[in-house]
């Protein structure tokens, strides 16, 4: 009799451990980078364009990441955090320090991630950053993404990024 017991007892968390629990993430959103690739590309009108690929992970308990289409009505003196919802944020080596590049020239790129319709929401994103002059030579990024309920993610960053002697006008 024990030995059936047994036997029903280890069937039933045999069948417990079988089953897939869906993982539970918060309902702020976490970013997670996983890296950034550099690569020329030929740009219409033939003109060489340094494009950088920014891949990083992301996860969403409440599913709610990504903005729907501007509309033409969209009021363009709305704070950014309703106009887009990827921030990068530049740093450039000077000398011995790390300076973050202010907005005026450069420093702050926004973007705008579609509506994913997934609950929860994780994943993998690809961004492009393009090039088209090397005004920097050594720099990082550090980004960070936004909700439709306004929760920011954590701040995460890129490895340091050396752009020094890529020659666009040289490669054919």
């Amino acid at each position: 009799m024990r030995s059936k017991a047994a036997i029903l007892l280890s069937a039933f968390f045999l069948l417990i451990s079988c089953n897939e629990v869906d993982p539970v993430y918060p309902d702020e959103p976490v970013v997670d980078y996983q890296g950034f690739g550099l690569y020329i590309i030929v740009d219409p009108l033939g003109n060489n364009t340094l494009v950088g690929q920014l891949s990083f992970d992301f996860t969403d308990g409440d599913g709610n990441i990504g903005l729907p289409p501007l509309e033409d009505t969209t009021d363009l003196n709305e704070p950014d955090t309703v106009k887009f919802n990827f921030f990068l944020h530049l740093y450039d080596l000077q000398g011995y320090d790390w300076v973050k590049i202010p907005e005026e020239d450069g420093g702050i790129l926004k973007y705008r991630i579609p509506v994913l319709d997934k609950q929860p929401t994780s994943g993998t994103m690809d961004l492009e950053i393009s090039y088209p002059i090397i005004k920097y030579d050594t720099i990082f990024y550090t980004f960070y993404i936004y909700d439709r309920d306004y929760n920011r993610s954590n701040i995460d960053s890129t490895d340091i990024i050396v752009l020094s002697g890529i020659e666009l006008d040289s490669i054919n």
